[in-house]
């Protein structure tokens, strides 16, 4: 039954090419020639489609069973208000509704690819060293669209388009590796907010690489450094002792502020971010360490002071955690002929923290902050709290500076 539409114009009942779509399971159904079809009658354009226009929506560019009956429903839904609310006639691709034209900085899904990226990242829930990842690979490609002229909305980009903006760019496997990660995350996102109806990074297959080993420090060449940071640099020495014995990352502790930190029980909270996922955790303050901690927490005037910002003192004002390793390069790798980066202190320490107990596997990965054990995540609620108790009486006397 044909449903009316503005100037005499109707369109037919919508069906799905095969027809059992929703029952079929075999991946052999893929092969099958998947459609979302109805037909479109135009007074004017009735000579030309006597029999109407054919309104077709392919789908075997989709590669499983579950996008494809995904995008069937999506579709289902809005091809009523494509014609419908919107207007749109697909024999002469114009709007017999004018359609409002959007307020600027705003998405929707006609809009160019790269803008709708440019609008969108900012919002995300994710660390801002991630976001400053993405505002660099949007750069990038945003150059390489602009060099093959390519111009693409967001409702139709797809993987071939991604592989087209990324190939020229000459990356290694790994940076390509990282790309397709960073635009999966954004687009993931867009996807949530009906501006794409798949994540075209999805159909893309990483790169092969090689896993490097990870230069590690030995125990005389840190104290070497250390003793010389003691004499020379005392604030980086402080929050390389506090870093060492905490198994943390910085992005992590240049978040905590004095009122985190609970000095009478040697804890701290701290917020880990990994991906779209935020959870607290409790930390322990290490022996080792708890003489820094104090000094620091001496300094505070206010109980919203972050504890690490300018000089990594104290203040009110957060900075950002990439001032370590620029810090970590001018004063140690190139003055000292040091080739280990910062991070491999954590691994230094979390190896150290191995040799130090028996319940090594453990406690260091309570440390680290990570957590693989399903039934001890969610059943054994108090295990944590014992853990810290534990690492509270472990003491890593390796450094003498």
């Amino acid at each position: 039954m044909a449903k009316d539409l503005l100037f005499d114009c109707s369109y037919s009942e919508i069906w799905v090419h095969p027809e059992n779509w929703k029952t079929l399971t075999s991946k052999k159904s893929l092969e099958l020639d998947w459609r979302v079809e109805c037909k479109f009658y135009d007074p004017i354009f009735k000579e030309k489609y006597p029999k109407g226009f054919p309104f077709r929506k392919k789908l075997n560019r989709f590669k499983s069973l579950e996008q494809r009956k995904a995008v069937i429903q999506a579709w289902l839904k809005d091809i009523p208000v494509l014609f419908e609310k919107e207007g749109y006639n697909p024999i002469t691709k114009k709007y017999m509704i004018p359609k409002l034209k959007p307020v600027q900085g705003t998405l929707y899904p006609e809009l160019n690819f790269i803008e709708a990226l440019e609008i969108n990242y900012p919002k995300l829930m994710v660390s801002e060293g991630v976001k400053k990842e993405c505002r660099r690979i949007i750069a990038k490609i945003k150059k390489s669209a602009t060099e093959q002229r390519i111009e693409v909305p967001i409702c139709e980009i797809h993987s071939g388009h991604i592989r087209d903006l990324l190939d020229p760019l000459d990356l290694t496997n790994n940076e390509y590796n990282k790309y397709l990660t960073h635009l999966s995350i954004m687009l993931s996102d867009l996807v949530e907010k009906r501006m794409v109806f798949h994540n075209p990074i999805k159909d893309i297959r990483k790169k092969k690489t090689v896993k490097k080993i990870r230069e590690t420090l030995e125990v005389d060449e840190l104290n070497k450094i250390f003793k010389i940071l003691k004499q020379d640099n005392y604030t980086f020495f402080r929050y390389g002792m506090i870093f060492f014995h905490s198994g943390a990352r910085s992005s992590e502790l240049f978040r905590v502020q004095k009122k985190d930190v609970y000095l009478d029980k040697r804890e701290y909270r701290v917020t880990i971010k990994k991906g779209n996922s935020y959870r607290e955790v409790i930390k322990v303050i290490l022996p080792n360490a708890l003489q820094y901690w104090t000094e620091i927490l001496q300094e505070c005037t206010t109980e919203d002071d972050f504890l690490f910002t300018r000089n990594l003192q104290p203040s009110l004002t957060a900075t950002q955690p990439y001032q370590i390793t620029k810090r970590w390069k001018r004063l140690v790798k190139d003055k000292y002929n040091v080739t280990a980066d910062f991070y491999a202190l954590k691994h230094l320490f979390l190896d150290e923290l191995d040799k130090a107990t028996s319940e090594s596997s453990m406690l260091s990965k309570g440390m680290a902050s990570h957590e693989t054990d399903v039934t001890e995540k969610v059943y054994l609620i108090g295990r944590n709290s014992r853990k810290n108790e534990a690492l509270k009486n472990i003491k890593i006397n390796i450094i003498n500076a």
